[in-house]
């Protein structure tokens, strides 16, 4: 039996813009999926996929040779796994070969945007012993961000030069922890969508992917919150001009910090800045999950 494991992962800064080569910061989390593959003597792939309560919540048979679909419990998902298979297969023309029965174990809820895809991209890649990134162009697409999260042991910034990915681990300083939380929106957001939606229109011209680029360094390197709101103050009000959606911080106009998206906006985690009690805060407002950035993030 073989075992691999991917982290989940959180776009701090950077989103949307990311894919037109501005900097971003990536985080990786505490919480992630493993995969375990075995082999098994008929001509079958066994695929099941559990919670994090240990839950079966996905099931499918797919025949070897053709990886046609013989059973599942979701159509939709069985044919986004068989693309994924396929374009490793076509990567390594050695993978999957004999029978296998693989599980999957997830840490988060799949609906929280954490990367249930991305994970799976990754152990994939790591099992098949291909390249990730062009795994990733031959399925879902994106910037490749929540890969390197995947494999980061810190934060990263990452960034896409001619399409080329670049990722430098970086030190996040812990004197501003203790006042970073996350906070799941009740919703999750269809990425692959947002992506979608985003890259047929040109949103961010040269200025903006250089301020942008600014912001993530600058947060990166200060150890003052004052400083740190007031620069995702900025990242935010730039990204709610560009899309032309509303920042989230208007939903709280009485609380006592900053507020920014994360990812694709409207929908998973965002970020609060402010008093060591705001996940008491955003309780009171029906906001029941969320996390100090200590028991979160790598």
């Amino acid at each position: 039996m073989k075992s691999f494991y991917s982290n989940g992962k959180v776009l701090l800064t950077g989103e949307y813009s990311v894919l037109n080569g501005s900097l971003a910061i990536g985080l990786p989390t505490k919480m992630g999926q493993d995969m375990l593959v075995e082999n098994i003597l008929n001509e079958k792939i066994s695929w099941l996929s559990f919670n994090m309560n240990s839950e079966k919540w996905f099931e499918c048979l797919f025949d070897l040779k053709s990886l046609n679909i013989i059973g599942t419990s979701d159509k939709n998902i069985s044919l986004r796994l068989k693309k994924i298979l396929k374009a490793s297969r076509d990567l390594n023309s050695k993978f999957l070969k004999t029978g296998k029965k693989i599980i999957t174990n997830l840490d988060f809820d799949y609906k929280w945007g954490l990367g249930t895809s991305s994970t799976l991209i990754n152990n994939i890649s790591k099992w098949a012993e291909i390249n990730p990134y062009e795994l990733l162009k031959k399925t879902f697409g994106g910037s490749g961000y929540d890969l390197a999260c995947a494999e980061a042991n810190s934060p990263i910034l990452f960034s896409l030069n001619s399409g080329k990915e670049k990722v430098i681990p970086v030190n996040f300083n812990p004197i501003l922890k203790k006042n970073l939380f996350f906070i799941y929106q009740n919703k999750k957001q269809n990425t692959k969508k947002s992506l979608e939606e985003y890259q047929n229109q040109n949103l961010f011209d040269k200025s903006t992917i250089n301020r942008i680029s600014k912001i993530s360094q600058d947060l990166m390197s200060t150890s003052n919150i004052n400083e740190f709101r007031k620069l995702i103050d900025y990242h935010e009000n730039i990204m709610s001009s560009v899309l032309k959606i509303d920042s989230i911080n208007k939903k709280f106009s009485d609380y006592e910090g900053s507020i920014k998206s994360l990812g694709a906006w409207g929908g998973d985690f965002f970020l609060a800045v402010g008093p060591e009690d705001s996940l008491d805060y955003f309780k009171k407002r029906n906001y029941k999950i969320g996390y100090k950035y200590a028991d979160f993030i790598l």
